[in-house]
Parts: structure tokens; sequence; C-alpha cells
């Protein structure tokens, strides 16, 4: 306002005005988009959009992505990879362009994160990234080691896990492991050792994993649409054995979300309209079916003589209402019995001899399964 510093109105009230003046030594000068994110203008990019992302050494990097280039051009990069600035999550420019390999027809899957490596999955392969330096560097393929959609790939404690067509794998930080072989042999057999129980028939529609850390424990299930039959293999990271599951193990009558991990430590998924579902392995009543290996006493291409097998077992004091039976050499059906046809009650571990009650089926063979 005009006038001097103070007076009186006519109404009689004081009025006081006070000027401040502030002085600016070092004037802004104009804030660009190359200074705040250090990119020139043909590095820039504007909406970009990417089918997988995870955060690792403070950087966030987007797999398979689409963005508009400085010259309005929009681009698809369906086997790039771009890093943010360190701890700018939602920044991106050309500067940070990953490409381990270019116009190789194999797009972009899913992107994990494990000790100082990037896990790019592409549909075919597996190609693992050293990010614990400035500059990246491929340090790995693995062929036929891809994954067909993101919910094939967890987090664990002891690494990165995935499944496909091929096996389940681990990457434990140092190798890739492939968890259906132990010691040289393969776990599962394939399909031409037997159809239902192969990992072939088990994985035709599109397999995913979870982990359940409380237990350490992962578990496949055999598709993520009602395609599939709900069966699932449970695998337990501390024994390194496998278990498979019956039909319906895990709800199938919908299409079925990836596995997440909650608050609590639990293992959920949601199925149909959103219903969210958490993984319970607490027994019920009901029909149990457990069936050992082939058991070959470490000769297998040697003809042996089965007397007995002894089982420890314990029942609480009431009827088991277990009944034992036994197959040879591979046999699926146990069509053969034993003397005693059912474990009769034991409160507390007890031990029963059960002979074949015809020696003769269990002679000359060369394994025997339960």
């Amino acid at each position: 306002e005009d006038g001097p510093p103070g007076g009186y109105s006519s109404n009689g009230t004081t009025i006081i005005r006070h000027s401040t003046y502030v002085t600016i030594k070092n004037p802004p000068t104009a804030v660009t988009y190359e200074i705040k994110s250090g990119a020139p203008e043909d590095k820039q990019i504007t909406s970009p959009k990417y089918k997988t992302a995870v955060v690792a050494n403070r950087r966030a990097y987007i797999g398979n992505v689409q963005y508009t280039d400085y010259e309005s051009v929009v681009q698809t990069k369906g086997d790039a990879v771009i890093k943010s600035p360190v701890n700018q999550f939602d920044t991106f420019n050309l500067n940070g362009l990953l490409e381990a390999s270019v116009n190789d027809g194999d797009n972009i899957v899913k992107l994990e994160a494990y000790a100082d490596r990037l896990l790019i999955f592409k549909k075919n392969k597996l190609e693992l990234v050293n990010i614990s330096q400035e500059i990246e560097f491929l340090e790995d393929t693995f062929m036929h080691k891809g994954v067909n959609h993101p919910s094939a790939t967890c987090k664990t404690d002891f690494g990165i896990a995935w499944v496909n067509k091929l096996g389940c794998y681990l990457y434990d930080g140092q190798k890739v492991i492939n968890l259906i072989e132990k010691g040289g042999r393969q776990i599962i057999r394939d399909a031409s050792n037997g159809g239902s129980d192969s990992w072939e028939e088990f994985t035709v529609y599109e397999p995913m994993i979870g982990y359940i850390p409380k237990k350490r424990q992962l578990i496949i299930v055999d598709d993520n649409s009602p395609t599939g039959h709900g069966k699932i293999f449970l695998y337990d990271m501390v024994t390194q054995s496998w278990v498979k599951g019956a039909d319906s193990t895990i709800t199938s009558t919908g299409n079925l979300t990836n596995f997440v991990t909650d608050w609590n430590g639990d293992l959920v998924y949601a199925h149909t309209n959103g219903t969210v579902v958490k993984w319970d392995d607490t027994s019920v009543s009901g029909f149990i079916d457990i069936r050992t290996k082939d058991i070959d006493f470490g000769q297998p291409g040697q003809r042996k003589k089965i007397y007995k097998v002894i089982v420890t077992y314990q029942s609480g004091n009431s009827t088991t209402n277990v009944q034992v039976d036994y197959g040879v050499d591979g046999d699926t059906t146990f069509a053969y019995d034993f003397t005693v046809p059912e474990l009769p009650a034991a409160d507390g571990w007890q031990v029963a001899e059960l002979k074949p009650d015809d020696p003769s089926e269990s002679n000359n063979v060369k394994s025997i399964r339960l």
C-alpha cells in the first residue's frame, strides 16, 4: 500500500506498516529434466510401462518395457531392462538401459534379485546379471531354464526358486540346482518310466510355485487356471525330499493368483472371484495313500528275495485301518499282500514284521515298493 509507515484511520484505528526486503545472493537457474535426472535430452523417456519389476541396491529395475522417446516415438523392447538412478525409484531414462541379449525373440517374463545378481527370466532361458558394481555385466546364461508366466518364480531364504516343464530349480547365489535331481539321479520319474507320477504329466499346463517360510517348503501347483486338477508337489528344503498331493489339493475351480506370503508368514492366494485362501496342511479325516519309492537296496541290477518288511508305526491305541500291500520291479498296482493284512493297534511306537503271503511273488525281483 502507498502511504506513510504509520498513521490513524478515520475511525481512530492505528495502522502500522512494515516492509521486509530479502536479497537472494545466488538466484536459481532454470530447473530442467536433464538437471534433475542426469540424462541428456536424447536419453529422456516419458510414459514408461513395464511387465515386471524388482528393487535391488536402492534402484528399481523394470523389464519388458514400452516408452515414448525424446522424438515422441513409442518404443517397445521386450528383451530390455531399465534401471532407475539410486533412490529415485520412479525415474527412468536410457542411461539405465540394460540389454543382455538383443532381438533374440525371447521376451522377459519376470525379474528377481538375489545376492547382488539380477535374474532375468525369459521364456526359454535365464540370464544372470551381476549388479554389484556401477556397470552391470552378464555373468551367465542358462538355456531351457526360463518360465512362461510370472507366478512360476518365488523368493526364499535359500535363494530364488522357479519351475518349468523341465524341472524345479533353485539359485542359491552361486549355482543353479535342479531340485528334482539328487546325487546324479532323477528323484521324480520321467515320462518314459510311467505316466501319472511323471514330471512331464504334472507340468503339462502352466505350473506355479510358492514358498512356505514357516516350514521351509516349496509348493508347486500343476496349473494356475481351472484347466489343471489342483495337484501339487511339495518339496522340503531341509530334508530335500518330495511329496505329491492328490487331485484338488489346491482349489482348481477358477483362475488362481500367484502365491504371496502375508504379514504372519503364511502362504496365501486368491481364486475364482477374489476368494483369499491360506495354505494349511493340518491333517483331516479321509483316505491316505502312502507309497514308497522302488527300494533296490543299492543294487538295482541284482536279483533278490524279499523275506520280510519291518515297519515302525504308532496309532494311539486305536484301530489303524492301515492295509499294507506291495509291488515289485516298478509295479504301480500293488497287487501283492502280506500275511498281516492290516497293521494292529499300537499304543506308542511298535514294530510290525510283514511277510509276503506268497513267497514266490517276492522272489527273483530287483526292487520292492510299499
